[in-house]
């Protein structure tokens, strides 16, 4: 995390080398050097059309007549100047003001605190009111004595406030761009947490939280208003924003002290802790989660609203909480995987009372990732390097997701909603297979893993035709894989439970397991693949599979 901080900091600090010169050095020598040379050709053609000798110029008399002027040229340029001055002062103000209030009340109020506390903006404004008022208390204090060098240097500042104003707006514009305001909020409370050096004190444990917290707030703001308006891009970037705060920020808490982890009584205020009690609160603070807690609160309540207004963000929701999740595996962050599991239930939940399938159906796909990456983490520790990986908690937390899936499968049956029943079933024998990929390399939980997924039939409560079809695909499915590598015994456990079926429904299911050759649905969908596909070698221990009901045949009659 350190390395990745200090990369970071180090790109924007080339970033901060490289962009004045293209921001402000580019346009002010363009526009600087096509003044000049119109100026010149301007002088240079009085020279050339002026047709007495005396009255030839010369650069000389130029620079002569620049810094040398009597009283009366003084003021009438000194007024003018003043003029100019304050109109630029006043267009520069209005113009930043107005594009800012408009982008605040699209976004978040929290721009314009962004805007007028930005070290550039505060030069370039202070630059135009000093030249404003220098050119002010010139032309009053001109009298018998003209101050030459203090006309020139008006003028001099005059000039330079005309050429800041291209750039200045050029400036202002990409200040406020969607994707640069996002990540100015995300790194600014990203610092307050990941920048803490030596051993801070309570009021600066509680002004980083402030920030932390009123980044993490804001982020969720501008998801909340694009999504009102319809802006996918920006609601989306706003939502990737905190996903990867959450990962980065739990990379780097383990060196934040005892003090940082505790919710402080103004904080406890929030409403996103306030209605919790306070066993829940001092659960959050032992575990050192709560942090990802309120950024996790942000991801239910925009899944409330993209259920309403824009279900691709419910979808981009489900894949960041599984990003995080895939996260906390790796770092061994168990609490903050729990969190994952426990908000990937609570989108099942919301999706499954809103009668959404294809918000479930997303979820699902998320939610059986996790639990596959988590299986992988639990039995590849070396993977990642970690030595202090806790193996045996992961395999629970496996189990406990195929569960949970389980549950909502049977739970979307009583919504009439069997389609999903069947896509946990589909899910579940993936997540078997993957835990079988031979006799020797079994995981300890797939007997565990293979209990659960038997029983997905049993919370349907009914053996219709219709219910039970698309369970009995997925498990003869997971049979085929378990023949492939050596699993005999699993794929009899498989038979065994379906011993009662109807032969014509085993037949049909025979049938069109063997008929699909296609590894693509032929309509498009979210997934990209055919739940009834099978790869060729699973596909030729169909008759292996089926011999083991006595009598059945592929082309035989019904019984």
């Amino acid at each position: 995390m350190m390395a990745l901080h200090a990369r970071d900091t180090s790109q924007r600090r080339h970033e901060l080398i490289q962009l004045p010169f293209r921001a402000w050095g580019t346009p002010i020598l363009v526009i600087l050097s096509l003044t000049a040379l119109i100026f010149l050709i301007a002088f240079w053609m009085d020279q050339l059309t002026v047709t007495n000798d005396a009255q030839q110029w010369s650069i000389d008399d130029l620079l002569h007549q620049l810094t040398h002027q009597d009283v009366d040229q003084a003021r009438n340029t000194l007024g003018g100047l003043g003029e100019v001055m304050a109109a630029v002062l006043g267009l520069a103000l209005t113009v930043s003001s107005i594009i800012v209030q408009l982008a605040a009340t699209r976004f978040t109020p929290y721009i314009t605190a962004l805007f007028f506390r930005a070290q550039t903006n505060l030069v370039i404004l202070g630059f135009f009111v000093v030249s404003a008022v220098f050119v002010v208390w010139m032309n009053f204090s001109i009298g018998e004595h003209v101050p030459r060098w203090g006309v020139f240097i008006a003028m001099v500042l005059m000039t330079m406030s005309l050429l800041l104003l291209f750039p200045y707006f050029n400036y202002v514009f990409d200040f406020l761009d969607p994707e640069k305001i996002v990540s100015r909020i995300s790194r600014d409370g990203l610092d307050a947490c990941t920048s803490m050096g030596g051993k801070p004190d309570n009021l600066e444990i509680r002004r980083r939280q402030e920030r932390a917290i009123e980044a993490i707030e804001h982020l969720a703001n501008i998801s909340l208003n694009a999504m009102q308006q319809k802006d996918k891009n920006i609601a989306f970037s706003a939502v990737d924003a905190l996903c990867n705060f959450a990962i980065l920020y739990g990379q780097n808490k383990a060196s934040m002290g005892l003090t940082w982890p505790k919710i402080q009584p103004w904080n406890r205020q929030s409403p996103d802790f306030v209605s919790l009690s306070s066993d829940a609160i001092q659960e959050l603070e032992d575990r050192q989660t709560w942090l990802e807690w309120k950024i996790l609160r942000q991801y239910q309540m925009l899944f409330s609203e993209g259920l309403d207004q824009i279900k691709d963000v419910c979808y981009l929701i489900s894949i960041n909480t599984r990003r995080l999740g895939d996260a906390a595996c790796v770092s061994n962050h168990i609490s903050t995987l729990d969190l994952a599991i426990k908000f990937f239930n609570t989108y099942m939940r919301a999706a499954l009372n809103a009668m959404d399938v294809r918000t479930a159906y997303n979820i699902l796909h998320q939610y059986r990732q996790l639990a596959e990456r988590v299986l992988y983490e639990s039995e590849n520790p070396n993977a990642t390097g970690n030595k202090a990986i806790d193996i045996e908690n992961r395999r629970k937390r496996v189990v406990e997701i195929a569960m949970r899936m389980r549950y909502y499968g049977g739970l979307a049956f009583q919504k009439k909603m069997a389609f999903l029943t069947e896509v946990v079933a589909h899910d579940l024998g993936g997540l078997c297979g993957l835990a079988f990929p031979n006799p020797e390399a079994k995981c300890a939980c797939h007997d565990d893993l293979l209990r659960v997924f038997l029983g997905v039939d049993d919370t349907t409560e009914t053996d219709s035709e219709r219910s039970l079809r698309g369970v009995r695909l997925a498990q003869v499915k997971l049979a085929t894989a378990y023949l492939y590598r050596g699993g005999d015994d699993l794929a009899k456990q498989i038979a065994d439970d379906m011993e009662n079926e109807p032969r014509k429904r085993l037949r049909s299911i025979w049938q069109e397991l063997a008929s699909v050759t296609d590894r693509e649905f032929w309509e498009v969908q979210d997934r990209g693949s055919n739940f009834n596909y099978l790869p060729p070698e699973h596909r030729e221990m169909l008759p292996d599979f089926f011999a083991l009901f006595p009598g059945l045949t592929r082309d035989g009659d019904d019984d």
